[in-house]
């Protein structure tokens, strides 16, 4: 095996160690590798967990069961993939922002561990709007690649907040992960893209605006509320980047 070859397995072990809850073996030198380098391989890892997802749906399918609830399980499924990794910083993100009067209030909110009403009320939006779009998609053939392209497109922009912004605070998840540099989020955007160029069922362009609209979204929000990105902000980004992108799917094929 070339250094190449062990630097790209490297790469992928840590990006699939941080979002996932998958079982790996221990790789001591792998897990010293800054995250910031690794990050090209995020929507690599979103195809894996979309796959995950995605066989889920084909069971409740095949099971017989109704669409609605094929649905909801995939996104349980999901979450617990990931260990609710970005449902987690959606909910700290929306208590913080909305329930202090200032940047320190707000990181301080977010820093707590129990959950308030904002961020119980943007669980269920993120938690109800990805059910209700994989059950308007219905077809397990056509959930697999609206999936698959969600998932890889939402991971691979949360890269772009860090290398354009700065950390809100010195320590958290967010200032240890490191800067990642123009060609890691280069490379991760390009992933992203012919992801879901290959694989998004209907509306693919469109789809990859609306993750762009999503994260930029909460990156605006992050810098106007707590004057830069946590880890938190970063997750949150994720979620509706993949709500916007499964919204616009489904759309799309419900009206073709």
């Amino acid at each position: 095996m070339t250094a190449s070859d062990n630097r790209f397995l490297k790469d992928f072990y840590s990006s699939v160690v941080f979002l996932t809850r998958f079982p790996a073996p221990p790789w001591v030198e792998a897990a010293k590798r800054p995250l910031a380098t690794s990050m090209w391989a995020f929507p690599i890892v979103g195809v894996l967990i979309a796959a995950v997802g995605s066989a889920t749906y084909v069971c409740c399918d095949l099971l017989g069961l109704p669409v609605f609830i094929a649905a909801l399980f995939t996104v349980v499924t999901i979450i617990i993939a990931t260990g609710g990794l970005h449902e987690d910083g959606l909910s700290d993100l929306a208590d913080g922002v909305w329930g202090g009067a200032d940047p320190q209030q707000r990181l301080s909110i977010m820093s707590d561990s129990r959950i308030g009403a904002y961020g119980t009320i943007a669980l269920i939006t993120s938690v109800g709007s990805r059910t209700a779009a994989i059950a308007a998609i219905s077809d397990p053939t056509l959930v697999l690649g609206a999936l698959v392209a969600t998932c890889a497109v939402s991971r691979g922009m949360m890269p772009i907040i860090m290398m354009v912004s700065r950390p809100a605070k010195e320590d958290g998840l967010g200032a240890s992960a490191g800067t990642p540099a123009k060609s890691t989020c280069a490379v991760s955007l390009l992933l992203a893209f012919t992801i879901t160029m290959l694989s998004a069922p209907g509306g693919w362009l469109i789809c990859m605006i609306a993750a762009a609209m999503g994260t930029l979204l909460v990156s605006w929000l992050a810098q106007r509320a707590l004057g830069g990105y946590t880890g938190d902000t970063i997750g949150a980004s994720q979620q509706l980047a993949e709500m916007f992108a499964l919204a616009i799917i489904a759309s799309a094929l419900v009206s073709a």
